[in-house]
Formats: structure tokens, sequence, C-alpha cells
């Protein structure tokens, strides 16, 4: 037990530079991951909100640029993958495939 604190209380000592000052304290593997993994989450979440907004700027300097930003951020707001768009653009040429052959 007494050894597992030495290790622990090595893995938090401070980062210092060439005058004493401290830079960051290492962080402990398990709570970095956390970290991480709120980043992730974050970021999840910022993201397409930012993507809109940024074509939302751009789509009166270049509609083509700003519509195909908006579209991707809605796309990830939504959780739409292109696989989704793929599959209903197939069902929607099947249908109207369908209605040829019944002429």
């Amino acid at each position: 037990m007494f050894r597992d604190d030495q290790e622990k209380e090595k893995e938090i000592e401070p980062l210092n530079d060439n005058e004493g000052r401290i830079l960051a304290e290492q962080i402990p593997a398990k709570d970095s991951q956390e970290i991480i993994k709120v980043a992730e989450k974050l970021s999840s979440i910022i993201s397409p909100y930012f993507i809109v907004i940024v074509g939302l700027y751009l789509f009166d300097d270049n509609f083509f640029l700003g519509a195909i930003l908006i579209l991707v951020g809605i796309f990830s707001l939504l959780n739409i993958s292109w696989q989704d768009i793929y599959s209903w653009l197939e069902k929607v040429k099947e249908f109207f495939n369908l209605n040829e052959k019944e002429r």
C-alpha cells in the first residue's frame, strides 16, 4: 500500500521549467482518459453547431460552400450518416423504377 502511494506521488509531480515555475501537473492515466472522453463528448455536441454557423456566415459570399456546410452540420446534428442518405436515395430510386414498370 505504501508503495502505491509513492507511485501516485511520482505520477502527480508538477513539471517545472528552468526558472522553477510550474508548467503543468502530470495527470494520472485514468483521469486523462476521463478528460479525453469528456472532451470528445463536448466536441461532438459543439462542432455541428459551429459548422452550421460557419455555413450561414459563408452562405452570402459563397452559396455552394455555405449550403454544403449547413447540410453537413444538420446531418451531424441529426446523426444522419452518408450510408443513411445513400439507402434513402436507393429507396427513392426503387420507388420510381416500380412506377415505370407498372405502366
